[in-house]
Order: C-alpha cells, then sequence, then structure tokens
C-alpha cells in the first residue's frame, strides 16, 4: 500500500534529482526512483535507530531523514550521498512526502481505527481491510472496559495502567472523549464475569493510585470479532448510564450483571408515569425533602435494617422512625414493610428514570 501512494511522488520528482532516491520504512525500501532497489532489505533497523524527525543523518552512502513516526511504523526518505546537497534533497522531499502523513495517520493509528470503529464511521467492508493493515487480530476474545474520570489530564501516561497486571494477554488504551479513557483487552472466550469485575477493579485501584481520582468502569461483554468491537463498546457506554440512573453503591458496572436495571431502564415513559400515578396520591412525592429521601436510601443500602441505618446516619433510633413514619403519612407506603418497600424503590428509580429522560412530567398527575 505505502509503495503505491510512494512511488506517485517519485516518479514525478525523479526528473529533477539526478541522484538515487527513495523512501524505506522499518524492513525495506518501499518505494524508489530506481525500481530495482524497490523491496530491498533496510541496511539498518530504522524503527531502532534513534532518530529525531526532521533532522538529517547518515548511515553508509546515504543520507536520511524521517518524516512520519508513530509506536507502529517509521518513514524516512533517503538520498544517495552524505554531502550538503543530500541532505538539502532530503529535506525537500520529506517536506513532500509529509503530505503523505495524514494518510498514513488514519490507516495506520490503531487507536483512531478504534474510534472510528466505535463511532461506526468505518464501513463494514473497510474493518477487516483496515484491521489487517496494521496487524490487528481480526478474531479474538476482546472486552471494552470504559472508565470515565471528571476530566482526562493529557499529561497521564495511560499506558501504567495496565503495565503491572498480572492478567495475561494485550491491551489496547486510549482516551475517547476529554472524561472516558477506553481500555480494550485481549482475553479468553470463556472469562468469567467474576474475572471481568475483578479486572475491572485493578484498573479502577491503578488509576486511582496513579492519577490521583478514581473512575467509574463500565464493563461491555466479550466478542470475538473485531467487527462486533463497537457493541461491546456501547455496552460500556450503557452501563455507565444505568449507573447514574440507578445511583449503585458499587462503581464498576458490567453488561451482564445488570438485571432488572435492565428492563426499567427499557421501560416507555407512558408506563413508568402510569405507574407513579397509581403508587403516590398527586404531589406525595415532591413532598418529600432530600433528607427524608436519603435516609430511605440509606434504609433501602442496609436492608431495611433500623439499627444499621440509624448507625451509619448518626442519628437515634426514634428519630429515623420519626422519618420513615412521615414518609408513610405522605405516601401511604411502610417502607419497613418489605413489600411497600419494594414499591417503592422501583418508584423512586422510575421517578428519576423519567427525570433523566428530560421528561417534563417529573411529577405523577392525577
Amino acid at each position: 500500500m505505502a509503495d503505491r501512494f510512494f512511488q506517485g511522488y517519485v516518479y514525478q520528482l525523479q526528473g529533477s534529482i539526478s541522484r538515487t532516491f527513495g523512501v524505506i520504512d522499518n524492513k525495506e525500501i518501499v518505494s524508489c526512483s530506481n525500481q530495482e532497489l524497490i523491496g530491498n532489505r533496510n541496511p539498518f533497523q530504522l524503527m531502532s535507530h534513534r532518530t529525531v524527525e526532521n533532522e538529517c543523518f547518515s548511515v553508509g552512502n546515504n543520507t536520511y531523514r524521517v518524516f512520519y513516526e508513530n509506536s507502529f511504523v517509521k518513514f524516512a526518505v533517503f538520498v544517495e550521498g552524505t554531502d550538503k546537497v543530500a541532505e538539502e534533497y532530503a529535506t525537500i522531499l520529506s517536506v513532500c512526502f509529509t503530505g503523505m502523513k495524514s494518510y498514513f495517520e488514519e490507516k495506520y493509528n490503531r487507536h483512531l481505527f478504534y474510534k472510528n470503529l466505535f463511532l461506526e464511521t468505518i464501513l463494514p467492508g473497510d474493518i477487516n481491510v483496515r484491521a489487517n493493515m496494521m496487524k490487528i487480530p481480526l478474531l479474538k476474545p476482546r472486552v471494552v472496559f470504559l472508565l470515565r474520570f471528571p476530566r482526562v489530564d493529557t499529561q497521564w501516561d495511560l499506558g501504567l495502567l495496565f503495565s503491572n497486571t498480572e492478567k495475561p494477554g494485550k491491551y489496547e488504551i486510549f482516551s475517547m472523549t476529554e472524561t472516558d479513557v477506553i481500555l480494550i483487552a485481549e482475553t479468553r472466550s470463556n472469562t468469567s464475569r467474576e474475572e471481568l469485575d475483578e479486572m475491572g477493579c485493578y484498573f479502577q485501584k491503578a488509576a486511582s493510585e496513579l492519577f490521583g481520582v478514581s473512575p467509574v468502569t463500565g464493563i461491555g461483554s466479550i466478542v470475538t470479532d473485531i467487527r462486533q468491537l463497537a457493541e461491546s463498546y456501547k455496552e460500556s457506554v450503557y452501563v455507565l448510564t444505568l449507573l447514574y440512573l440507578f445511583e449503585g453503591k458499587t462503581s464498576v458496572v458490567n453488561y451482564n450483571r445488570l438485571g432488572i436495571k435492565r428492563l426499567i431502564y427499557q421501560l416507555p415513559l407512558p408506563l413508568c408515569e402510569a405507574y407513579l400515578k397509581e403508587v403516590f396520591v398527586k404531589g406525595s412525592f415532591e413532598t418529600l425533602e432530600e433528607e427524608t429521601l436519603e435516609t430511605v436510601k440509606c434504609f433501602f443500602d442496609n436492608n431495611l435494617n433500623v439499627s444499621e441505618t440509624a448507625r451509619q446516619l448518626y442519628i437515634h433510633r426514634n428519630t429515623l422512625m420519626y422519618r420513615l413514619e412521615k414518609v408513610k403519612k405522605l405516601t401511604g407506603l411502610d417502607v419497613r414493610i418489605f413489600d411497600h418497600a419494594v414499591i417503592f424503590k422501583l418508584a423512586m428509580v422510575i421517578h428519576r428514570h423519567i427525570r433523566y429522560k428530560g421528561n417534563i412530567s417529573t411529577a405523577p398527575d392525577s
């Protein structure tokens, strides 16, 4: 692929340059004014050679100048000779070939490839072709972890997140947005949900220790085909949406552990509003103060245990009972009774779901 594009420039310039010149990559000459040299191996390892982009250097009887480099591929122009003229030619040629930089940035940048894959800006028929160009295996079990921070600092070395992990496999990590970091992990197709949760907790803990901020983490499903990876990404986004909606105690959520959360989220809004009308008298939910709602939430988190809830809230048991009685008086539901607690819990989540969807009718009407 590279020789075809670079060779077009070479054909246009070879009549103006009296010396042999061309382009090399990590392994071989990919384009040259002397076509017999195309495909010849480099006299040295370009990737391991210490170079500075836009500076000329000489090896053997040739002058080189790197004009494109990333973690996977390096390109340099070469001109026959080591004199001043050769350096000038190399400089001019590097400017000409820099026009190809954007093309190879798109074609060989793995992170950009994954971003476009997730955003579905790559045609389905091009996915395998692009992946093969970058030597990305097509059929490998992979899973997407989405780490959401308040803000991603561009100075962070994201690679440190998995540098010390004991989990085998390869990882890709990059910033998706100014708040989201994507980590793609190669794993086994039979990796258990518990193992994925453990990995998510590890990455979250590592981020907290390295960057001083703990992200919330969404985990998608394991997929075996590169073309399915976008689905795993969508699932990781989806679970973080539900994490916000349900205000869960955990900050690591697996798509395959959503349970009833998935069901409630998919309920149509008219059905949700109808449920609230049945449960609450008009305006009764809105009369509950924030303090009262937080008390009820803590009560639910402690499995309806009055003593433990009072201890965690640093209030007297009688104060807690007074607040729960107030809820019963306003809504008609005694949350100390399991059946009533289930109804109220669902109503709280559905009420929040309606508000999250931006529906104007956040309160039940009669």
